[in-house]
């Protein structure tokens, strides 16, 4: 998942293509925008002042159309799958109280509107809980993610 978080993704890609050797296998794991933790990536987003120009957000790498064209003609045999990380929880506020202390965009968010905002931080928190609520059940939060793989040219 590390390689979503560089601000220019040709570069990371070019750099792990780059280390692999001809016939090696390429394969990571990312997050779907449309889904939990791209979602989130997203909400939080809007609670942010906007990345520097030029910088991708990092939901675009759970796109498959994106991820091809990044792979461009490199690589061949890509394949996708979907799989899902279950992380336990005993409810969706302890979940996000969890993602706070932990997720750097989460963590910076929170330092920043918990001194100037907080009734912002209070509504973002609210939206946050709603948007976690239909992926938790049983004291699991489902954590959907998108997995490539290809062997490099």
């Amino acid at each position: 998942f590390g390689h979503m978080f560089a601000p220019r993704p040709n570069v990371a890609i070019g750099e792990m293509l780059r280390v692999l050797r001809p016939g090696g296998t390429i394969a990571f794991a990312t997050w779907p925008p449309e889904l939990l933790i791209g979602s989130s990536f997203a909400l939080v987003g809007s609670y942010m002042p906007p990345p520097p120009p030029g910088v991708s957000p990092p939901p675009q790498w759970g796109d498959v159309a994106i991820i091809r064209e990044r792979l461009g003609s490199a690589v061949k045999d890509i394949f996708f799958d979907r799989a899902c990380m279950l992380f336990p929880a005993l409810s969706v506020q302890n979940y996000r109280n969890h993602i706070e202390r932990t997720a750097g965009p989460m963590l910076k968010l929170v330092e920043s509107l918990g001194t100037a905002d907080p009734a912002r931080l209070a509504q973002f928190r609210r939206e946050y809980d709603a948007l976690v609520a239909p992926y938790f059940e049983d004291n699991i939060v489902r954590q959907d993610y998108l997995l490539t793989r290809a062997v490099k040219v």
